[in-house]
């Protein structure tokens, strides 16, 4: 039962009664104050993605400032969704849905709206949960290399790696289909990049990490989608991966600013030490030292999987092995962008563990309005 919410009378409508008793004179009939109520509120939870829908009623048509679903976690900090802004709102009925990816964790979550300064609660909180998915669990998934548009993606470049290229060769041999990183410190300046160590034998790309006279060699190759270090403004980006268990090496595969300005954003994933679990970061458009939003697969990075991001014009979206881990509708990049698989050291400390990474195709899609 919807509690319902009773908004007092404007306060020029109230002056203009008071007015008339006090001049003797009838006064004309006030209208009716709208009452809102809702109905259908539920919480979809799908991985880290809560999907909220509610719809909120009036007795009489009116304009209303917010309204949507309120949530807060058990910390007692509110996580609501995006609401709806200055909406109608009829007596049929307005119905709202929204999306947001939340951290694992118990929240309640109720329909809400604001009007004329006040917060209105329209009915009783209800509980949801967001759990860490069961790494144990297997999903069935085509490990063949996508081939071919997908209903609001058009594929501009894959690579199944077909073609044999010897250590020291990739650059040459993929000269049109990659780009490399190549002898420049990385990110913790423990490693170096070095392009030498990549090959490509039985349809693998692989990475041979390994230190080199005690510096630890690293690799990033980037596909050419349009140009070199040039991208696109959204798509779909996927890959089919393992790697060994190596201690010292991570992966952020990211989308990067063609401009190189961090501050138009930065997407990863997946992130993480390759002898941990999978992780992917959203960084905060204008603020990029601070993710708006990450998710934590509790997956490692041993054993075949496949990793896709979706970046459209209104989400940023995570799949690993075709299901959402991740997604974010608050906070969108919308300048141009490239995908590098950036693989490297994950801290300053000595490496001493050599191992391989292969990657058995790539795919790359623009978003279809």
């Amino acid at each position: 039962m919807s509690l319902l919410s009773v908004r007092p009378l404007r306060t020029a409508a109230l002056a203009g009664v008071l007015g008339s008793l006090l001049l003797g004179v009838s006064p004309a009939v006030a209208a009716a104050a709208p009452i809102l109520t809702s109905s259908g509120l539920t919480a979809n939870v799908k991985g880290y993605e809560v999907t909220a829908v509610t719809t909120v009623r009036s007795n009489v048509s009116t304009t209303v400032e917010k309204f949507g679903v309120c949530v807060r976690g058990a910390n007692k900090l509110n996580v609501d969704f995006v609401k709806a802004q200055n909406a109608r709102v009829t007596p049929t009925g307005t119905t709202h849905t929204a999306k947001q990816t939340l951290a694992p964790g118990s929240y309640n979550y109720w329909t809400c709206a604001y009007d004329e300064g006040v917060w209105l609660t329209l009915d009783k909180a209800r509980p949801f949960v967001v759990t860490v998915p069961d790494p144990t669990v297997v999903t069935t998934v085509d490990t063949k290399m996508p081939t071919g548009d997908l209903p609001g993606w058009k594929q501009v470049f894959t690579d199944d790696f077909t073609t044999d290229a010897a250590a020291g060769r990739f650059d040459d041999v993929y000269k049109n289909k990659f780009s490399s990183y190549h002898n420049f410190v990385d990110s913790f300046k423990a490693g170096t990049y070095n392009s030498d160590i990549l090959s490509v034998k039985n349809g693998l790309l692989d990475m041979f990490l390994h230190t080199e006279n005690g510096r630890p060699q690293v690799a990033a190759p980037a596909p050419i989608v349009t140009a070199p270090w040039q991208g696109q403004t959204y798509g779909k980006f996927s890959a089919r991966f393992k790697s060994d268990a190596l201690p010292g090496y991570k992966v952020a595969w990211l989308l990067w600013p063609d401009s190189n300005q961090w501050n138009e954003g930065e997407i990863d994933f997946p992130e993480g030490g390759l002898n941990s679990k999978m992780w992917g970061f959203n960084h905060c458009v204008d603020n990029p030292a601070k993710n708006c939003s990450w998710a934590d697969t509790q997956v490692s990075f041993t054993g075949w999987h496949t990793v896709s991001i979706e970046w459209t014009p209104t989400r940023v979206t995570f799949l690993l092995d075709g299901q959402v881990v991740g997604n974010d509708t608050r906070n969108i990049p919308h300048t141009p962008m490239h995908w590098v698989l950036q693989t490297e050291t994950s801290s300053p400390r000595p490496v001493t563990q050599n191992g391989h990474l292969q990657i058995d195709w790539v795919s790359v899609y623009t978003y279809v309005q």
